[in-house]
């Protein structure tokens, strides 16, 4: 049964229909724990013989004693109205369907509790946990009791959306619970109630316990894994299995990237759909800039989903996860473009554009990076609400294109991801436009279609808007060829000394084309300082993304003590090229002029992460530092020789190259022995004029 089908059945089923779906679940696992004016919520038995039940610390509170009901049959059917349960309560206790729990012992860790149980009503069994690694877009099912029901032993069903570890766990009665407890998240709209209701596989095994919400997140229930309540309970863990993949899952992690993950206003994703091409939104990507690009990393057999593991691009390139791209094109109508990377990756694999435009209440999946949550590549199941004419973009006067309108779990903060029918065939890519809560908005294969064949100019038009484009763009593209062939004549003059005709090849291409970044910077190395940053101005206002441009510009801006405009061009290569080490050392003396030695000495760290050559560049750079620090605060030596220590200490951490380590830790060893700040100086400095 797929995906999508478990997520809405319920809502489709009939009455009948539903008491099916309910008792094919081991309700007789099945526990409503309450502890009267503090909590209520589920429950469900680990053990029988010792009469043991699991649930969340938060239910329990600070109770040592609660009450548990089991499920009520009457004449064969389940008794699910609250207030039967509620109402009768002397009764179940005689029956023995409400019995007192101790709770024997808590964990704000990972927000367990373990009850034992007076007794248990015949025919009680322990859960099953389930022996599989649980797999992104697996179905789940819930078996809970939301405070805002009149029924309780409610089925809620959706897929899995993430797994990994809960960096940042949630509040309870102002502490944290489940900080970095091993967890799924899943597409489930359960509500407060549902706590400690046990979560089962398609199997019938449970594979966590529901606890919390991430409210600002769209549909992201928190599940404490079935391996934290196993390690909870002493119970052994099952021998490894390999994990079953769920296919449209993996092809929508194959084929989904997270663009510019460093930016803290948009979480962009983009999909393949050819090997060295991500198509994704238009929101924040201008024409011919350059951008940075994650891949999913992969642990073994398992992806690795915790945003956590993405903050650090220079650790993304190391580990073969990092690609730089540039912005070919842009449709702000169909809210799409397209962006070539610099090289493909062996293990993603594109998806194919569909060729069918799916109708009204067809299924969908979809994959985005939402945020509200600390989990990237996030699963997401829904379908189609309609299609039609959708205004994507925004202002009166914006263009109404073919558009699918869906109900998926989307936010206009975490747009560009790919949508996949059942096929895993790309429909649509998820729109930045404003909708409401589980509407989602995407531009049709038709109009991705016609948006390509504008964008790939490099290949023969299939229609006649693709044929006008190209023709339209002749001049142009002419002239751009020209004036940079000017531009490569002109630096070639300026290396060789001709200044003049450097200078005139140069002025030619830029009047060819204004934005010709290499014309202005060929012109900015033949003037004065002040007219060279005047220069790289207009040149990387006007002109697309270029490294050496704002290079050179931070170095004449350091030059002028401007150096929030140096760390702002550097930070700007090092977001698009992580490894860059040159950049990474002089951004390391930018942040030291600007007082935050820590930053500046991570970066002396990341410029040997990224280069462990550069050694005695960095070593030649730390002299003149201490020099110049010791010149302005002669009496205070500890200034100089704490700076040293510091960016030594990072640089013994970055560096991968055996000797260098050697060599720095026994330099910072000597240094630890003196007796004084002065003399401490005077090693570092000896040991630092060794390493040049």
């Amino acid at each position: 049964m797929c995906v999508v089908t478990l997520l809405w059945l319920l809502a489709s089923l009939g009455a009948n229909d539903a008491a099916e779906v309910i008792e094919s679940l081991p309700l007789s696992t099945c526990a409503w724990v309450r502890a009267e004016n503090d909590g209520a919520g589920g429950g469900f038995v680990v053990d029988v013989e010792k009469r043991l039940l699991i649930t969340c610390r938060h239910i329990v509170a600070d109770r040592k004693k609660v009450d548990v009901f089991f499920p009520w049959y009457r004449d064969g059917k389940l008794v699910t109205a609250r207030r039967d349960y509620l109402g009768n309560r002397l009764a179940l206790r005689e029956a023995g369907l409400l019995v007192v729990g101790t709770v024997l012992k808590t964990s704000d860790e990972h927000d367990l509790a373990l009850v034992e149980l007076e007794t248990l009503p015949p025919g009680t069994k322990a859960v099953s946990f389930s022996t599989r690694p649980t797999q992104l877009g697996e179905s789940l099912r819930v078996v809970g009791h939301r405070l805002d029901l009149d029924t309780v032993w409610n089925v809620t069903l959706g897929p899995v959306r993430a797994t990994g570890k809960l960096a940042d766990g949630y509040f309870w009665r102002g502490k944290k619970l489940a900080v970095n407890a091993n967890v799924l998240i899943g597409q489930l709209p359960t509500e407060e109630g549902d706590s400690g209701g046990p979560v089962f596989d398609s199997r019938g095994e449970v594979v966590g316990m529901a606890s919390a919400l991430r409210r600002a997140c769209p549909l992201a229930a928190v599940v404490i894994s079935a391996d934290e309540i196993r390690r909870f309970v002493n119970a052994p863990a099952p021998p490894a299995k390999k994990p079953e993949p769920i296919p449209i899952a993996e092809t929508l992690l194959r084929a989904t990237v997270w663009v510019k993950p460093t930016a803290t206003d948009l979480h962009l994703a983009g999909v393949l759909i050819e090997k060295n091409l991500v198509l994704t939104c238009a929101r924040g990507l201008p024409v011919s800039d350059r951008v940075g690009i994650a891949l999913p990393l992969r642990d073994g057999e398992k992806w690795i989903g915790e945003r956590s593991e993405y903050c650090d691009p220079l650790s993304l390139h190391l580990r073969g996860a990092w690609r730089s791209g540039t912005v070919l094109a842009r449709d702000s109508s169909r809210d799409l473009a397209l962006i070539r990377l610099d090289a493909g990756s062996e293990y993603m694999k594109p998806v194919a554009l569909a060729t069918v435009v799916p109708k009204a209440g067809d299924e969908l999946h979809a994959m985005s990076h939402p945020g509200g949550l600390e989990f990237a590549w996030v699963y997401a199941a829904g379908s189609v609400r309609q299609r039609g004419k959708v205004a994507l973009d925004v202002g009166e006067r914006a263009l109404t294109i073919s558009a699918l309108v869906c109900q998926l779990p989307a936010q206009t903060g975490s747009p560009g991801g790919p949508i996949l029918n059942a096929k895993g065939e790309l429909v649509g890519v998820l729109s930045a436009r404003e909708s409401a809560q589980q509407v989602g908005y995407a531009a049709t294969t038709d109009e991705i279609r016609a948006f390509l064949d504008v964008a790939l100019q490099d290949r023969p038009p299939r229609t006649l808007a693709g044929l006008f484009a190209r023709i339209e763009s002749l001049p142009q593209v002419y002239a751009a060829g020209l004036a940079l062939a000017l531009a490569d004549r002109a630096e070639v003059h300026r290396k060789a000394g001709r200044l003049l005709e450097a200078k005139r090849d140069s002025d030619s291409a830029v009047s060819l084309n204004s934005g010709c970044v290499q014309a202005r910077l060929c012109r900015a190395r033949m003037m004065k300082p002040d007219e060279a940053l005047a220069e790289l101005d207009t040149a990387i206002e006007k002109g697309p993304f270029h490294r050496d441009a704002l290079l050179l510009r931070a170095e004449l801006a350091a030059g002028t003590k401007d150096w929030r405009k140096a760390r702002g061009d550097l930070e700007r290569i090092l977001a698009v090229f992580p490894a860059d080490a040159e950049a990474r050392q002089r951004l390391a003396g930018v942040l030291l002029e600007l007082g935050e030695d820590a930053k500046a000495a991570s970066a002396i760290g990341d410029t040997l992460r990224a280069d462990p050559k550069r050694l005695p560049s960095v070593a030649a750079d730390l002299l003149t530092q201490a020099d110049a620090l010791a010149r302005k605060f002669p009496d205070s030596p500890s200034l100089a020789a704490d700076w040293l220590t510091k960016a030594l200490t990072a640089a013994d951490k970055g560096t991968a190259d055996a000797k260098s380590k050697t060599a720095l830790t026994e330099l910072l060893k000597q240094s630890a022995d003196a007796k004084t700040d002065a003399e401490r100086l005077r090693v570092l400095l000896d040991g630092l004029k060794g390493l040049k």
